[in-house]
């Protein structure tokens, strides 16, 4: 596949997520990715354990969004693209914490830049890194 393509198929993986079109989202993956967020030692590994961490993202912010329409940047070269864009919610839910425990919601909101550094095969994302401010998200909801 062309990077144009890739970065059309980019675009409505993001309409995707912030459409919860789980469908979509399943099919922009390959069933053995390599999910990278910040903040964890290991990349979530597979779609299904992708799938449902985006499902429990939601449950604690129910209305986050990333602005993909337009992007703040999208480019692709070859097999990989790279998306920058606004990312928003509010802590509407309780957060899972790593040890089983939960934090209640604060309803306070976050704004940051989200980039995704995408790697494609036959229309799949293989491998993705996400990279946003971590500590900036936890300051803003009020969690430092």
């Amino acid at each position: 596949m062309t990077a144009e393509e890739n970065m059309e198929l980019m675009i409505t993986l993001d309409d995707a997520w912030n459409a919860q079109d789980w469908d979509t989202f399943d099919k922009r993956h390959a069933d053995d990715t390599a999910v990278y967020w910040p903040g964890q030692d290991e990349p979530t590994r597979g779609i299904k354990a992708h799938r449902e961490e985006a499902i429990e993202f939601y449950k604690t912010f129910p209305d986050n969004h990333v602005e993909n329409r337009p992007y703040k940047t999208l480019f692709g070269q070859g097999d990989w693209t790279c998306s920058v864009a606004v990312f928003t919610g509010t802590m509407k839910g309780p957060m899972k914490t790593p040890d089983g425990g939960e934090i209640p919601p604060t309803n306070k909101s976050f704004k940051v830049d989200f980039c995704t550094v995408a790697h494609w095969k036959d229309g799949q994302i293989v491998e993705e890194k996400l990279f946003y401010d971590l500590m900036s998200v936890m300051k803003q909801i009020g969690l430092m």
